[in-house]
């Protein structure tokens, strides 16, 4: 992350209102995957890590009250202030976002309780950076297992999409484990990767041993997302098989795979993202975390006939 910054300028004499968000309408710099919508004022930090969020505002006025008060506001609750005794000059404030629940949005936004107005005289009236702070080690140095915050991901939808629904769990230690969808449980201390509850009176799992999830009674929901890897991706725990895998089978495929010590199963595969594959017909539905699968066969020729989903364990 060591080339990831972007800088934003506010030229236009536009006033904010009270709790208005400041639109930049210029981009002074940009490298890496930060986002930002020149519409709404909200910048977007699409991957975990620490960064730097500095900027300034020069107000000529307000529209009553004493001082001038900006905060940046992220998503997720956090509110940095900077703040002036004074109507009219210059303010800056700096802040240090250490994300572990990426994506979160954020935006500079006028709390002084009035209106702020802007100079005619001088071009930038507000400034605004953000930058990635790189540890030395560059991305190679990334222990997160992009496989698991895939996972992570998708759970995260599949325990509002299908609440109750009953699921079998394959890992790669036990035997299989059937139960409804329950929810998921997360330390408030912990990252972005959570525990995942089966049953009424719930036991929770951890996901990093889970290999397939089966759905029997469940359609695919089209709505849900995946997270788009890093580029460059970080060689880490799972990089070299997760690509491998993405790259070695398509959309369309008919395959049989193996996972754990005992799991086998096949279907026609209808996602094929990083991290996951997902097949699914037209009564049930199955995730697989590809770096789990342990050996992978391509079924072609006759033996393709009516492939519906299939999982075993022995």
């Amino acid at each position: 992350m060591a080339s990831t910054v972007l800088q934003l300028q506010k030229n236009s004499v536009t006033s904010i209102l009270d709790s208005g968000n400041f639109i930049f309408d210029q981009v002074i710099s940009s490298a890496g995957n930060l986002g930002y919508d020149p519409v709404t004022g909200v910048v977007t930090i699409p991957e975990n890590g620490l960064y730097i969020v500095d900027w300034w505002v020069s107000i000529q006025s307000t529209s009553g009250s004493p001082g001038t008060t900006v905060q940046l506001i992220s998503d997720k609750g956090q509110v940095f202030d900077s703040n002036s005794p004074n109507k009219t000059g210059n303010m800056g404030g700096i802040a240090v976002l250490d994300i572990d629940d990426a994506p979160v949005t954020f935006s500079l936004v006028n709390m002084s309780s009035a209106t702020l107005f802007f100079s005619g005289m001088i071009s930038s009236k507000a400034n605004l950076r953000i930058s990635a702070v790189d540890s030395g080690g560059g991305a190679a140095d990334n222990s997160r297992c992009f496989a698991l915050d895939q996972f992570a991901h998708v759970l995260e939808q599949i325990v509002t999409l299908y609440p109750g629904a009953s699921v079998s769990l394959f890992s790669n230690r036990l035997a299989t484990i059937t139960g409804p969808i329950n929810s998921l449980y997360r330390s408030p201390d912990a990252g972005s990767i959570p525990m995942l509850l089966l049953g009424d009176e719930p036991v929770a799992f951890s996901i990093d041993k889970i290999t397939v999830l089966y759905f029997p009674d469940s359609v695919y929901d089209s709505s849900i997302t995946y997270l788009t890897p890093p580029d460059p991706f970080p060689q880490n725990c799972d990089t070299d098989q997760i690509k491998n895998i993405h790259d070695y089978v398509a959309v369309g495929d008919s395959i049989s795979f193996t996972t754990g010590p005992t799991t086998s199963a096949s279907g026609d595969i209808t996602i094929n993202e990083y991290g996951i594959l997902v097949f699914a017909d037209a009564t049930s539905m199955m995730l697989v975390v590809t770096p789990q699968i342990f050996s992978i066969q391509k079924v072609t020729g006759a033996a393709r006939a009516d492939h519906s989903i299939s999982i075993s364990a022995q």
